[in-house]
């Protein structure tokens, strides 16, 4: 008896052509992967001019594609993208235009709206302003004269790939600002199913805040994917209180950092720590995006956004110096915010991976002496504060070595009273001047200004963290651990 015949599957193979706007490009290529291949498996690889997306021939139900545009409430001009005269679902023209060269396309043109990337609008943001001088104006003038189109094909493909947009928006009295961002992939990789994130962001702390909570909580839902995301594609129009356009732009978000923090340390390597770090950041962001947020926690969440996209020194200090001021601010108001920022960076562990995100090779954080300095600001509940401001005032290691000392001394005298023994100076000397020793251990190693600005941040947010400083019950309070998704218990490395 021979051997059964092999069985032999159908491949198709479509071609991505690029236009240069990044929205558009991104919007066209991951609709044409699900429009052809569905929750199958999809090979996309980058050959410079054009994507190729190749894969196992599949029978695609159109129901699916009608469902998943129906998230953009389309109308009636964009379900007619799909049909034919008759009614029928024109997969025969969609098939045949993707599968051929550039120069063998063919088919209707339908115009192009700022949905697809807000560079299609009319003015001086246009794709090409300087074609018309007059049309060099802004849209409230009621210019109409240039439209830009393209097959209804690649209209079509971008509107399939526009649902699988985020929306992010931050409103306020005056504007609300609107942006749709698109996850940009490696030059090859294979994309099976759906891409399955939320999708509805906003923030009060402006656009930029709500884009990068968008962004780390849509990498934080594809990680188990293992999809090689490397950015994100945006665009954006800011409005008045009319709807009038105020301001557009499009682009890139420019988060290549975080992206290939993500992929190598979570999606890789799958270092708890960094998933713990970034769940714990994706957290304080969306639990302060509301209205009723005190300004200080508000400006905690910019810099907070501005460290997840670009993990700098300055971003970490101010960060530190937000929360210092907004736990002391809480002891004698109910500070809305104030339990979510004490909850951002709480645990030892967060805060070493604070140092791999940055990339900078700094020494280990003391326990003995955070732990020492973080009771002596204990027992002085009322003027902490001041004392914490001369620690990140100190212009050197040497400086803050001294303000430690002296701290940390009085705090051990201080114990020695509260434990019921007599004083003894001379032993709070002797201890303290131990635990500055530790820290001599390692001063050279930051003798650079940028290297001692950072560690000093990562130090006194630990410090901070171990603190026990009264403070009045806040009704915050009671939302509270069960929502948090970095509460779980971490044990300190001690």
């Amino acid at each position: 008896m021979g051997l059964p015949n092999p069985i032999i599957l159908e491949k198709e193979r479509y071609l991505v052509y690029k236009t240069g706007l990044p929205f558009y490009d991104a919007a066209r290529l991951i609709g044409v992967a699900h429009l052809f291949f569905g929750t199958a498996s999809a090979e996309v690889e980058d050959k410079g001019a054009y994507w190729e997306v190749r894969g196992v021939s599949v029978q695609r139900d159109k129901d699916q594609i009608l469902w998943v545009i129906e998230r953009l409430e389309p109308t009636n001009k964009e379900k007619r993208l799909f049909e034919k005269d008759d009614k029928s679902f024109c997969w025969d023209e969609l098939q045949g235009f993707f599968s051929a060269p550039r120069n063998s396309r063919e088919g209707r043109k339908e115009e192009l709206k700022a949905e697809n990337d807000v560079a299609l609008q009319i003015g001086t943001r246009g794709i090409d302003p300087l074609s018309k001088y007059e049309v060099l104006a802004p849209r409230s003038t009621g210019e109409t004269k240039k439209k830009f189109k393209d097959y209804f094909q690649e209209v079509a493909a971008a509107t399939i790939g526009r649902a699988f947009a985020a929306y992010v928006v931050s409103r306020s009295n005056r504007q609300t600002d609107e942006v749709y961002i698109l996850p940009i992939f490696r030059e090859r990789f294979v994309i099976s199913g759906f891409l399955t994130y939320e999708r509805t962001f906003q923030h009060l702390g402006g656009g930029w805040v709500a884009a990068v909570m968008a962004a780390l909580s849509i990498l934080l839902d594809l990680a188990a994917k293992r999809l090689p995301v490397i950015d994100f594609a945006y665009t954006r129009e800011i409005k008045g209180p009319t709807r009038q356009p105020i301001f557009s732009s499009s682009g890139y978000l420019g988060l290549e950092r975080l992206c290939a923090y993500w992929w190598s340390e979570i999606v890789q390597k799958e270092n708890q720590q960094a998933l713990l770090l970034l769940r714990n950041f994706r957290w304080f962001l969306y639990e302060t995006r509301g209205q009723n947020v005190h300004e200080q926690v508000q400006q905690m969440a910019r810099w907070v956004a501005e460290f997840v996209a670009n993990p700098s020194v300055d971003a970490l200090v101010k960060i530190e110096q937000l929360k210092a001021r907004i736990l002391a601010a809480s002891q004698n108001q109910n500070l809305q915010g104030a339990f979510e920022a004490r909850q951002l960076l709480r645990y030892s562990q967060l805060l070493q991976e604070v140092r791999n995100m940055m990339s900078m090779q700094l020494p280990e954080i003391p326990w003995q002496v955070a732990e020492a300095l973080a009771r002596a600001l204990s027992f002085d509940e009322m003027g902490w504060m001041n004392q914490f401001t001369r620690l990140e005032n100190a212009g050197n290691f040497s400086q803050f070595i001294q303000q430690v000392e002296h701290i940390v001394s009085r705090g051990f005298y201080r114990e020695q009273q509260e434990h019921g023994q007599v004083p003894n100076i001379r032993e709070a000397l002797t201890r303290a001047q131990d635990l500055a020793n530790i820290l001599r251990g390692i001063e050279a190693q930051l003798r650079d200004e940028k290297a001692f600005r950072a560690w000093k941040a990562i130090f006194l947010l630990d410090v901070l963290s171990r603190a026990r400083i009264q403070r009045e019950a806040s009704t915050e309070a009671s939302t509270s651990a069960e929502t948090a998704e970095t509460s779980e218990p971490i044990s300190e490395n001690q």
